[in-house]
């Protein structure tokens, strides 16, 4: 049984780094609790009605934050909690920055495209400030991630060459096992470039791409005629790699995603995309008001 008295600290108190919030069995009132599950509900993680008693519904919507935002899931909102909640509640306050960097590079493509497959563009621009990565090219080059168990998949005799071992990518390179994966993209290019001596074809079939990181068996629902197509669109500029995300979003899974998207059904678009509605779908609606404040 939970007996922990949330009222023995204010809101600013937990979010300066003193004590934390936590599931309370005897439903004792806390002011600070109130405030928490008034942003929890603006943010798009529905605790109820806010009433001050940190109960079973607080605890879901907690951890569903946590889980989220990366946090450790353990329904104790404390300093990190409360921080990433004060960034990322829609109830007023100013938007994000990458929110406003978003609708500034972007907001016309984004606009444009929402118009026209009658989307709300608080919508899709949530959508996109979800997925993107942030950079769509690195040193010049378009920005991408060689995927080895893809690869494979397509070409097992190129077990040779390339391996997964404990979930790790590797490619060999002069004899030598090298990781694929080390954060800088000279290793997956080095990866990318010996593939393509393979197959050219799969080798651009398994690797994502720019700004959203869409994988290159995409490419029909992103517009292309063949994944090294896509490469060579994606390769011109960030703002053709988000006209294809938005592509992306209108035609995948057969349409059902952007229907979902025209009737803001974050839960289902959270389920289509990314097979768990209760916890994307959730950190979709809150970056849609996010873009909305932008």
């Amino acid at each position: 049984m939970a007996d922990y008295d949330n009222s023995r600290y204010t809101y600013a108190q937990v979010l300066a780094g003193t004590g934390y919030y936590m599931k309370d069995d005897k439903l004792r009132y806390s002011a600070g609790v109130k405030t928490m599950q008034t942003k929890l509900n603006t943010a798009g993680y529905d605790s109820g009605t806010p009433d001050g008693k940190f109960g079973g519904g607080t605890d879901t919507a907690v951890k569903s934050f946590q889980r989220a935002k990366s946090l450790t899931v353990d329904g104790k909102a404390g300093k990190a909690t409360l921080t990433e909640l004060d960034k990322t509640a829609s109830g007023g306050g100013n938007a994000s920055a990458e929110a406003k960097n978003l609708k500034k590079k972007f907001g016309s493509i984004i606009s444009s495209f929402a118009s026209k497959n009658s989307i709300g563009e608080d919508v899709l621009g949530g959508f996109i400030l979800t997925e993107s990565s942030g950079s769509g090219f690195v040193d010049g080059a378009l920005k991408i991630r060689f995927e080895n168990h893809i690869f494979l998949k397509a070409v097992p005799s190129a077990s040779t060459t390339f391996k997964v071992e404990d979930k790790v990518h590797y490619y060999k390179k002069n004899g030598k096992w090298y990781k694929t994966h080390t954060g800088k993209q000279t290793s997956e290019y080095e990866a990318f470039n010996l593939a393509k001596n393979i197959s050219e074809n799969y080798a651009y079939y398994s690797i994502s791409m720019g700004l959203p990181q869409i994988m290159g068996f995409n490419h029909k629902v992103t517009g292309y005629d063949t994944p090294k197509a896509m490469f060579t669109g994606f390769s011109k500029s960030e703002d053709k790699q988000m006209e294809g995300f938005c592509t992306f979003i209108v035609n995948y899974s057969s349409g059902s995603l952007l229907k979902a998207c025209q009737s803001r059904d974050f839960t289902k678009m959270g389920q289509i995309y990314n097979g768990d509605g209760s916890t994307y779908g959730p950190k979709l609606k809150a970056n849609a008001a996010d873009y909305a404040k932008a």
